[in-house]
């Protein structure tokens, strides 16, 4: 038997590549530049993100952050059926995810990180799982402390949870399919490819994972109507390795670019 993170990979790879090739964006080839790195991220990603889920419940909220914990909001919470709690978790957790999604922006040395998911030049859905793993542990707590505390049900975390890991390789596939007023409701790839740009003005736009009226009333959304981004990236000297992509946020930028040359073909 194949473990789940290959067979959700393969899933990913038979459903969204043949949506990408017939709705393509920008015409470009399945093993685009980056390919090889992004896969390493996606299967060593899976690992780090269920290790991150583990350590955030298990330590941060058992040993740390217990006393926020009250018993009887939680049983209300869990009373309520698993369609509600699934809605008021998504907006929980994505407000939360747009906090600590903002302060990569805005903090220097969380950009370090941040930077990594940035690099990406040719989006597709595998570009999702480009993360470097403590930008990845630091945006999951944001999203998923507030959940424990509030007592959500292991089915509401089930549902969450694969209804955030689609969306979120959804949101950035190399498609056009235009979703009508259901882009104000839900992310779409016309939503999020735009917080991809290559336009330095337009870095710090839409920063939601799932729902764009966070960034509406934040006043950090940007969607014209019938435009998608050309070209994507950054200016950043990210090596395109993956362990030269590990170690990028340790290295002093001015020494750093001198040795990036070296670091991206590790």
């Amino acid at each position: 038997m194949l473990p789940d993170v290959v067979k959700g990979f393969f899933l990913l790879l038979f459903i969204l590549v043949p949506i990408e090739k017939i709705f393509f964006l920008h015409k470009q080839k399945i093993f685009r530049k980056g390919w090889v790195t992004d896969a390493i991220h996606y299967f060593i990603g899976y690992f780090v993100g269920r290790t991150a889920v583990l350590a955030i419940s298990g330590i941060l909220i058992g040993h740390f952050l217990s006393s926020l914990i009250n018993s009887e909001i939680q049983m209300k919470v869990a009373s309520q059926p698993v369609w509600l709690q699934f809605l008021e978790a998504i907006f929980i957790a994505d407000t939360g995810y747009y906090i600590a999604h903002k302060l990569t922006h805005k903090v220097p040395w969380l950009w370090k990180f941040h930077a990594i998911h940035h690099s990406v030049e040719d989006m597709d859905w595998l570009a999702t799982v480009r993360l470097h793993p403590l930008d990845q542990i630091f945006t999951k707590t944001f999203q998923i402390v507030p959940l424990y505390i509030l007592g959500f049900t292991k089915e509401t975390f089930a549902v969450f949870f694969l209804f955030g890991a689609f969306e979120a390789f959804f949101i950035h596939a190399n498609i056009k399919i235009r979703f009508g007023w259901l882009r104000w409701i839900i992310a779409t790839p016309e939503f999020h490819h735009w917080h991809h740009t290559a336009e330095r003005k337009l870095y710090d736009k839409n920063f939601a994972a799932q729902l764009p009226i966070l960034d509406l009333v934040f006043g950090t959304l940007y969607m014209p109507r019938g435009k998608m981004p050309e070209k994507y990236g950054i200016s950043d000297p990210v090596p395109s390795g993956y362990f030269g992509q590990i170690l990028y946020p340790f290295f002093k930028r001015k020494k750093f670019m001198s040795q990036a040359r070296k670091i991206e073909n590790i």
